[in-house]
């Protein structure tokens, strides 16, 4: 069935009628083809889904009733942040369009030293609207109770600072001997988690120092070297699978 997330702050009750305009009301009508009769699920930004039968439909407007109202299940328990190094090319829009699908809560891209890219003030803004878009593609395709929120750049310092809000944390490092995420995580005791991903570079150890400085561990993903675009993935799925199975 599809799926829509509608505007921050809206309510109905099963009964009322939701009116859908917009590229949504232009993607049920001209996109999906759907007709009236044909069930639709939306979801509040607040994770209540709502599921509604179609009354009329035209290119510019979608009539809908609600049938039903209900808390939507399909959220992790762990609220995640991950803070990833800016990767070159599209990499990025990869790995928010993956890290949404496997539950990340919110996603920070991080500018650190050795990263390639340097986006100003102008060209980031512009990356940020089209990588919402990415998060809330993603959120709908796979029933999402919310839409991860990506933020603006921020240095590496300030991500470690944001970092240590979390209940558990830590960063990723290819060269790490002693930590895996594994035994972080299966310690239990926390609500939230953060994590750091690296760029093409790598993490320089002065960085890994600043880290540390903070009591910020870090980890090893194991024997083989993952690309920057592959590491959020693996975390995520070690995350899920500690917590949800």
């Amino acid at each position: 069935m599809p799926k829509f997330f509608l505007p921050q702050g809206s309510s109905y009750a099963v009964g009322d009628t939701v009116i859908i305009d917009g590229d949504d009301a232009f993607h049920i009508s001209h996109t999906l083809r759907m007709k009236s009769g044909e069930e639709i699920n939306l979801t509040s930004t607040d994770g209540i889904e709502y599921k509604t039968v179609i009354e009329s439909v035209d290119r510019a407007t979608v009539h809908l009733r609600v049938l039903s109202v209900s808390l939507n299940q399909s959220e992790p328990k762990i609220f995640s942040r991950l803070f990833q190094a800016l990767p070159k090319g599209d990499k990025m829009e990869t790995v928010i369009q993956k890290a949404v699908e496997l539950g990340v809560s919110e996603i920070y891209p991080v500018e650190s030293s050795r990263c390639v890219v340097q986006l100003d003030e102008k060209r980031a803004a512009k990356k940020l609207e089209r990588w919402q878009k990415i998060s809330e593609e993603a959120s709908k395709q796979c029933g999402r109770g919310i839409i991860p929120k990506v933020h603006m750049p921020i240095p590496y310092s300030e991500a470690l600072s944001e970092m240590v809000k979390s209940d558990l944390y830590f960063i990723c490092y290819e060269t790490s001997l002693e930590n895996n995420p594994r035994a972080l995580l299966s310690k239990g005791g926390f609500e939230s988690v953060a994590f750091f991903i690296g760029p093409e570079g790598g993490i320089s150890p002065k960085e890994i120092e600043e880290a540390h400085s903070m009591n910020i561990p870090d980890v090893t993903l194991g024997k083989l070297i993952l690309r920057t675009e592959t590491a959020s993935t693996a975390v995520l799925s070690m995350i899920l699978y500690e917590t949800e199975f």
